[in-house]
């Protein structure tokens, strides 16, 4: 297989704005109700009705590949890196990286918010600008939660950013609770499922523990500190994400999932190899990199490279930092890549300023996910020709989507309903024509700058602060914490009666 299979003939410039063991999480089981609650909340999957507009290609899930510590300034062509004292630093020799990015659209200037890993890694999956651990391990407010309300799977192979907030939001994760190149501690956990979904489970567990059994080994044949170290540690992070990705396109091809996929020998690099480390250990994922994509793209899954914060230099072969203050200034702390190869998606170089926290609405544009992540400071960066309206009902009703004056969609509908394939920068009119009350007609103008969630309440229904944009699986998870919390207090009542 070569490289130039997919080379797409259609390639366009875009300008635009801006270890081994297996943890199960059966203490829960002591409180049935709360275990039914978490049950609902990664299990049940979304109703709702799907109409394209235009022909869309939904890719079947996405790898996100977040090389902790890479900066664009160090991969993009575009850039020429500096350290603290003014001197030119060298730029990584990557030439597979140089081909995928020449065959994806690649977002130019993306800068982090916060320039250390738990910052970075919670800013990338909940698209909010000042998000943390804390607010990722709270209910819908990452990628995740989204893609569990439409019966996606969420596995993790993460060497760094393992937050137990990122833990408790993926089916089945390896992670390293050392963080240590020389003396990695791997450990597989899943998170209690149902149904077709929790043989699925077992069966990536599985395989990541065969993948974990083999890393010492395979790491003692060079010397600690040695470079091959360093790069063997983060190809085989790589590689046990291309397994995870054989196996769901051989045994499992109906399952959508996310793939989160960490490397983080090339942060380590810089804090302690210096530069010159720190470059090798990107040119060091080169190949396996192309292997990544690859598999991604045989498999229709969306391939998606990024970094969680970059990484400075005081001078020339000294050591880096990114989170001391004398760092976290320099654009080569901040800058980070950003770049999507998915069906749908332009090859193309998109200018303009972006920030992380518009990372994560993109990967649920780019596969046509609805839903509106709760703490979200983001925007959609415009990579598709089309956009994608959901429209919230607020029951039985007739609803009819207009361009211009002519009709796009008219029928009754029942609960929410999704418009893939819209023309971007469109005006539209929407009506909806309630069945119980058809005097209570309600009408709105939009434009299609871009993917949004739209609600056909009643004006006297819309409260100050749109609640109502929130999914409606929110408010029935609220009640049903509600009870929770009302049974834990009656249980409690007892026992000190007793």
């Amino acid at each position: 297989m070569t490289a130039g299979k997919y080379e797409n003939k259609h390639k366009e410039t875009v300008y635009s704005k801006n270890n081994r063991t297996i943890s199960f999480s059966t203490s829960m089981l002591k409180f049935p109700l709360l275990f039914i609650l978490i049950l609902f909340t990664v299990s049940a999957g979304a109703a709702n009705e799907i109409i394209e507009i235009n022909p869309v290609n939904t890719p079947h899930g996405a790898v996100i590949f977040i090389v902790d510590g890479l900066s664009s300034c160090y991969v993009y062509p575009e850039y020429t890196p500096y350290a603290i004292d003014g001197s030119i630093l060298d730029k990584a020799d990557t030439e597979k990286i140089q081909y995928i990015f020449d065959q994806s659209s690649r977002v130019l200037d993306v800068v982090a918010p916060q320039t250390f890993t738990e910052g970075g890694h919670s800013v990338l999956v909940t698209g909010y600008s000042r998000a943390d651990g804390i607010l990722v391990g709270s209910s819908g407010t990452t990628i995740y939660d989204i893609a569990h309300d439409y019966r996606y799977m969420t596995f993790g192979v993460m060497q760094k950013g393992d937050s137990s907030g990122m833990c408790s939001k993926q089916h089945v994760i390896i992670h390293d609770t050392s963080n240590s190149v020389n003396e990695p501690a791997m450990v597989t956990k899943t998170n209690m499922l149902s149904g077709p979904q929790k043989s699925i489970s077992f069966a990536v567990a599985e395989l990541m523990q065969e993948h974990s059994a083999t890393l010492q080994k395979r790491l003692e044949k060079y010397p600690e500190g040695s470079q091959e170290r360093y790069d063997l540690y983060n190809i085989w992070a790589i590689e046990t994400g291309i397994a995870v990705i054989d196996l769901m396109g051989t045994e499992y091809p109906g399952q959508k999932y996310i793939l989160t996929i960490n490397a983080g020998a090339v942060d380590s690099a810089g804090h302690y190899k210096k530069d010159s480390g720190y470059i090798a250990s990107i040119e060091g994922i080169d190949n396996a990199t192309m292997e990544l994509y690859l598999a991604c793209l045989e498999n229709n899954i969306a391939f998606i490279l990024t970094g969680d914060h970059g990484m400075g230099f005081p001078t020339r072969d000294s050591r880096g930092g990114h989170q001391a203050e004398k760092y976290s200034v320099m654009p080569e702390s901040q800058k980070v890549p950003f770049v999507i190869a998915a069906k749908d998606v332009n090859i193309a170089i998109i200018e303009g300023q972006f920030g992380q926290e518009d990372i994560a609405l993109t990967i649920l544009d780019i596969l046509n996910i609805p839903g509106k992540l709760r703490a979200a400071d983001g925007t959609v960066i415009p990579v598709k020709d089309y956009v994608n309206i959901m429209v919230n009902v607020p029951g039985e009703g007739e609803l009819i989507l207009i361009d211009d004056e002519t009709v796009l969609f008219q029928n009754t509908v029942h609960e929410s309903i999704l418009f893939l394939g819209m023309v971007p920068d469109s005006d539209h009119t929407l009506k909806y024509i309630p069945s119980s009350d058809p005097g209570k007609e309600v009408k709105m103008q939009i434009n299609t700058g871009s993917s949004m969630v739209v609600d056909m309440h009643a004006p006297s229904e819309h409260s100050e602060n749109h609640k109502s944009y929130q999914n409606p699986r929110y408010i029935i998870g609220g009640g049903v914490i509600a009870i929770v919390n009302l049974a834990g207090l009656m249980g409690i009542r007892k026992v000190l009666k007793e």
